[in-house]
């Protein structure tokens, strides 16, 4: 049976204490090795520090996202690849097709048993050329690093320029620009399916064993995913516990298909008693993660309702197979001809 391929995307607000940590060895017990697709180091300084100054400017609320990173979970029979071959094999392709570059890390967890890749990837380029722009006045810069009209607006109550604001001179350069703009498409949700598909194709074309091989996990099918309990997560037992409750449901939908359920009737109760159900809790209840299990509880009763309505009906057809066989088995069978001719031969009366 082919097992389900594992990759995650995570927003990344700490570039440069993001990469320190997945390529230290003094931070992860076993690192095999470090690959970076811009061998220039202070490209990832320059994005670390761009990044921010761009948010600031956008003035939107929130985190700023510095780049992101694909966690990709590995046959355990990968290590035996030399492993500088095997990371920039994966980090090189996804640059390939996707035009960014990347810093990728192979790990193993504390028991081994899980091989995985981390791969930070930027989501801007580097132009070739930096394009700058020449101040033709003089330009105030208030507190925040924005673009005020005059001076007066960053000067305190002596006439002195407050500290943290600034001015910037006319024939001096105001901004300058060595990256482009973010690539949309790594925000988008279809992305990610796209990644798990590109590194799952990908994977298997690796593979020396077909029992290596991946699939892809199936949304539109009847069975829950479950989530990744990642390193020190402060909310790990919560999600023990809600993927406990989705395997609880995956058992359940094993036994329908093996009790003769139709997947269309297991996937109509995953679609209104599960997806549906949530959809509602969410409008009426807000993000409320904590119902999802008594959601789930629920499905499942109504699911084995369905197991034992099918089981009832197949103990009926054998039962009433069974009383068939019987009847058949008592009925007397129609007598040969020859005997029936030798019957009525003894039974005739004799002339004297």
């Amino acid at each position: 049976m082919k097992r389900n391929s594992f990759i995650e995307m995570a927003k990344l607000h700490d570039l440069s204490g993001r990469i320190t940590y997945i390529s230290s060895h003094a931070k992860q017990e076993h690192l095999y090795e470090v690959y970076t697709t811009e061998p220039d180091r202070a490209f990832w300084r320059e994005l670390a520090k761009c990044n921010p100054e761009e948010f600031e400017k956008s003035g939107t609320n929130g985190k700023c996202i510095e780049a992101r990173e694909l966690m990709i979970a590995l046959p355990e029979s990968f290590i035996n690849y030399e492993h500088d071959y095997l990371l920039k094999k994966m980090a090189d392709e996804f640059k390939e097709k996707y035009g960014v570059e990347c810093f990728a890390a192979l790990h193993h967890n504390k028991r081994k048993t899980n091989l995985h890749i981390h791969m930070v990837f930027a989501e801007r380029k580097r132009l070739e050329q930096p394009t700058e722009k020449i101040a033709t006045r003089n330009m105030f810069y208030n507190e925040q690093g924005r673009h005020v009209r005059t001076k007066k607006e960053i000067l305190d109550g002596d006439g002195n320029i407050r500290q943290g604001c600034k001015i910037i001179k006319k024939g001096e350069v105001y901004e300058r620009r060595i990256f482009t703009t973010k690539d949309g498409r790594f925000k988008q949700e279809p992305f990610l399916d796209e990644a798990k598909v590109f590194y799952t194709d990908l994977i298997n074309q690796m593979v020396l064993d077909d029992k290596d091989r991946l699939s892809i996990f199936d949304k539109n099918g009847p069975y829950l995913a479950t989530k990744k309990v990642g390193k020190n997560n402060p909310k790990a037992e919560e999600i023990k516990a809600d993927n406990e409750i989705r395997m609880e449901w995956n058992r359940t939908v094993d036994r329908a298909v093996v009790s003769g359920v139709p997947e269309a009737e297991i996937l109509e109760v995953k679609k209104t008693e599960i997806t549906d159900r949530v959809k509602e809790s969410v409008e009426q209840n807000g993000n409320k993660p904590e119902l999802f299990g008594d959601i789930v509880k629920a499905a499942i009763l109504l699911l084995e309702r369905l197991i034992a309505k099918v089981m009832q009906k197949v103990m009926e057809m054998v039962e009433k197979a069974i009383s068939k066989a019987a009847v058949i088995e008592e009925t007397p069978k129609e007598m040969p001809k020859e005997s029936a001719s030798h019957i009525q031969a003894e039974d005739k009366p004799t002339h004297q």
